[in-house]
């Protein structure tokens, strides 16, 4: 089959889901949320769940929020391997998923991410399926700038860091552009390319984040050994939440402000919202969890995925963390274009100066933050794959060590070197990313691509 034909049946495939998944929301009928963003979509989508799960009947996009996994996720549909074979199963299984009872929740939290400006990778072609009645768009940075970059190419506009950073927000913009006058606009008011969608929507508009004009204020995160508080004010008032069981970095309390902002508009209290946030909020796998390690060492696992800014967090975040030496596993930006180079080199400057040592995994860690190790002479260590900073780090570390990874998803697949570097690997199903067939599959072909070059 050719790889244009491959192409038009997918487009075929993505069409056909998402007329059905129109038809089961008809009969749904729920509140929708939609969450976009550069980072922190998903903490937010699970921490809107929490704010109104103890006056409301919330379902989330778990593990879907691109124009293939929304529209299965709406039919209750989940695929297993991705192949051809699969899909067109999941075609077969759409067809009575309509008629079937409807979920019982009202709200529907959906994740909206692009890759792109144009169809089907765009937020045009979401808005094409869910109607949302609240937006929330938490950040704005060079994830996906590739796909803009030639997208701006084409359009006759120089792709510089400044074009491109403003045509992602208008893609993402479109969110907020598109809410009906009765819904709410939820707003980083920290970031100018999404503050200024205040003066381009005619929904009610909550802000959050650091200025003191914010809707909800972020005023404080502090870490101890009983985990992070975060601390938020409204115009009347002040909360806190804390969370004993992680160390979250401070971008997350971006994501709880938001969150807390739709709470507001639900007509819930701070007090109360907090309440709810606190009793209801679990992190995905993958985003900030505290892990026992082989030799008395501690893993800070945010293996799921990263760009620059919660990357430069986390980083900062193991400044605070006790432990005998600071290290960081870290993986390639994917998808940043033209600005890979100077983003590695500004997240590698802060990795020299809060790790003591750094393993790395890419042409573009290696390429652009291993001579920066080099320059201040502090260890670092080149590393083909997951599997050989695995090995490399088992003889590497020592009792009391803090370990750090963190790394773009898809090839990497960084969560094989904390399966192998945990104390009880036998709990890997229940606390790290990317479980399933698929990435079983794809984690034993990096490992035969490992045998045959070893």
């Amino acid at each position: 089959m050719s790889h244009l034909l491959k192409k038009y049946l997918g487009l075929l495939l993505l069409h056909y889901l998402r007329l059905i998944a129109r038809l089961k929301l008809a009969r749904w009928r729920p509140h929708i949320i939609g969450i976009t963003g550069s980072a922190g979509k998903t903490s937010t989508m699970a921490a809107v769940a929490a704010v109104l799960a103890d006056s409301h009947q919330v379902k989330t996009s778990e593990k879907a929020n691109s124009e293939s996994g929304i529209p299965l996720n709406i039919l209750g549909l989940y695929p297993k391997l991705y192949t051809t074979k699969d899909w067109l199963s999941l075609g077969v299984a759409a067809i009575p998923a309509p008629f079937r009872p409807t979920p019982i929740a009202d709200t529907y939290v959906v994740e909206l991410g692009i890759d792109g400006p144009t169809s089907p990778k765009n937020m045009s072609f979401h808005l094409g399926l869910v109607h949302p009645e609240i937006g929330v768009f938490t950040a704005v940075n060079t994830v996906h700038g590739q796909y803009f970059e030639s997208w701006l190419q084409s359009q006759g506009i120089v792709p510089n860091r400044n074009n491109v950073l403003a045509a992602i927000a208008e893609e993402k913009g479109k969110l907020i552009t598109k809410l009906p006058k009765s819904g709410a606009a939820i707003l980083n008011a920290d970031e100018p390319y999404i503050a200024k969608y205040a003066r381009k929507t005619r929904a009610t508009i909550y802000t959050f984040g650091s200025k003191k004009s914010a809707t909800v204020q972020l005023l404080e995160t502090t870490h101890s050994s009983r985990g992070t508080t975060f601390s938020f004010s409204t115009k009347d008032a002040i909360g806190n939440v804390n969370f004993p069981q992680y160390l979250l970095p401070a971008h997350f309390g971006m994501s709880f402000a938001a969150a807390l902002c739709v709470g507001l508009h639900s007509n819930l209290s701070l007090s109360s919202a907090c309440r709810s946030l606190k009793k209801n909020f679990v992190l995905p796998p993958g985003r900030a969890t505290l892990i026992e390690g082989k030799h008395n060492t501690t893993i800070l696992d945010s293996s799921y995925n990263s760009s620059p800014e919660p990357l430069i967090d986390f980083l900062e975040l193991l400044k605070e963390i006790p432990g005998k030496r600071k290290i960081a596993l870290l993986g390639d930006i994917r998808e940043l274009g033209s600005a890979s180079a100077s983003e590695h080199q500004r997240v590698g400057k802060i990795a020299v100066a809060t790790c003591e040592v750094a393993f790395l995994v890419g042409p573009a860690m290696h390429a652009h933050v291993l001579p920066l190790f080099q320059k201040t002479k502090k260890p670092a260590f080149v590393c083909s794959s997951a599997i050989d900073a695995a090995e490399k780090l088992e003889d590497y570390l020592q009792p009391g060590d803090t370990l750090l990874v963190k790394g773009s998803q898809n090839t990497l697949l960084l969560e094989i070197a904390i399966e192998r570097l945990m104390l009880h690997p036998e709990q890997a199903e229940a606390i790290l990313c990317r479980r399933g067939k698929f990435w079983d599959r794809e984690r034993r072909k990096l490992q035969s691509k490992v045998k045959i070059f070893q």
